[in-house]
């Protein structure tokens, strides 16, 4: 069976949306300057307003998903985070920028649940974890186009004022955000004319809310060890986003530039191959273990982890380092599509949508908010001298193997 062609139409979707999320970090220099910042204030804007209302919004519309038209809804969401992306280039002060952000958080909190929820029901079960993993993949290279496509759109910028109509003159820094919206709505109106089967007379049918409690209360241990593995394994991919170029300019005396261009190339290589390559092996695995094969991937590939990650982070070799580094960004790709793959053939159709939502929101929480501080909490009770290194290490390692506990429970649960 081919993968339905709205796959792609997602993926797209997925791929402009972490886009956006992540064009903040590369015009941030010129942003602090303008609206004189404080680096405490940038952090703010970059992380807390955006994830808080994401996190929130998850839960919050987790019963629209499943009774709402779900393409009109993607469509809704993307000119919210439109509106959100342009409020951001036309901000004068710090609250400005922050509720900026926050609607953008809102916009994309229900992006995922819904295209899940698209795809498991549209894509034959065959390739399932290809059609999951394509639509993960376009997340991996979201940041990397921003970097790269609006670093690109800053060269052809004029240096002070760019003319955007029908703002008038911007700041380049400003222009790039009023700009980035252009393919935004082209997505949007494509999403009006997409199909959604059988959305009205499956919001008649079924009451979703109590379902969904009476379906989790049921199921409570199976979910709660699939949540810790994937959980685990995002906490793991936000703290070596976090911290990979700290670590290489710390412990090897690369500029910012050199290690941000080195980090860049691998992800934008090693990410999208591992995403693809775990929704291809999920499929083979599902053939003979449909029930099992996206908890065996997770378990896998989180045992595999600790040794790799030691070598990426206390490898004295920069080559050394890095080569563990685009072991490791694969290796946590392949595991990507398993933890939503795993979610979707757990969950009954009317459900999928409310149960993702709190899923994300859950994992989200994880990921951002313990990883990355733990690392430089511990890095700052290490010394100097390779501090760093060791703290991501410990923190992944540690990671990796109560992940694994749960899949391992989890696997027990299904055989």
């Amino acid at each position: 069976m081919r993968l339905w062609p709205g796959v792609y139409l997602l993926a797209a979707t997925h791929l402009i949306a972490f886009a956006d999320r992540f064009l903040i970090t590369l015009v941030a220099p010129a942003m602090k300057t303008a609206l004189g910042l404080s680096d405490f204030e940038v952090g703010l804007v970059q992380g807390t307003a955006f994830v808080a209302v994401f996190v929130l919004a998850s839960i919050l519309c987790s019963g629209l998903v499943d009774r709402l038209h779900r393409p009109r809804f993607i469509a809704a969401s993307i000119l919210v985070w439109s509106a959100a992306s342009v409020a951001c280039g036309l901000a004068t002060s710090f609250s400005e920028l922050i509720g900026a952000r926050m609607l953008l958080g809102l916009g994309q909190a229900c992006l995922t649940p819904l295209a899940l929820s698209l795809i498991a029901e549209r894509q034959g079960r065959a390739r399932l974890g290809r059609g999951i993993s394509i639509y993960t993949a376009g997340a991996t290279l979201g940041r990397s186009s921003a970097l790269l496509a609006g670093g690109g759109l800053l060269a052809v910028l004029p240096a002070t004022i760019a003319f955007v109509p029908p703002f008038g003159p911007l700041p380049p820094w400003r222009a790039i955000f009023v700009l980035s919206c252009l393919p935004n709505l082209v997505l949007a109106t494509l999403y009006l004319v997409l199909h959604d089967p059988d959305r009205v007379q499956t919001s008649r049918q079924d009451r979703p809310r109590r379902h969904a409690l009476a379906w989790l209360a049921r199921h409570a241990r199976r979910y709660a060890a699939h949540t810790v593995a994937s959980a685990a394994t995002i906490l793991i991919v936000q703290s070596v986003n976090a911290w990979a170029v700290v670590l290489y300019v710390r412990r090897f005396g690369l500029s910012m530039a050199e290690a941000g261009s080195a980090f860049g190339l691998v992800v934008i290589l090693a990410a999208p191959m591992g995403h693809l390559a775990g929704g291809w092996i999920i499929d083979r695995l599902a053939r003979s273990r449909p029930r099992t094969a996206a908890i065996r991937v997770l378990a896998g590939c989180l045992a595999i982890t600790p040794p790799i990650v030691a070598v990426f982070g206390l490898s004295d070799r920069v080559a050394v380092s890095l080569t563990a580094l685009a072991g490791l960004i694969f290796l946590l790709g392949l595991a990507a599509p398993a933890g939503l793959l795993g979610l979707q053939t757990m969950t009954p159709k009317p459900l999928r949508g409310r149960i993702t939502s709190l899923f994300i929101a859950v994992v989200t929480t994880v990921g951002f908010g313990i990883g990355p501080p733990s690392i430089g909490a511990l890095s700052d009770r290490l010394s100097d001298n390779g501090g760093i290194g060791l703290a991501i290490v410990v923190v992944v390692t540690v990671a990796a193997l109560l992940g694994l506990s749960g899949a391992l429970a989890g696997l027990r649960r299904r055989a």
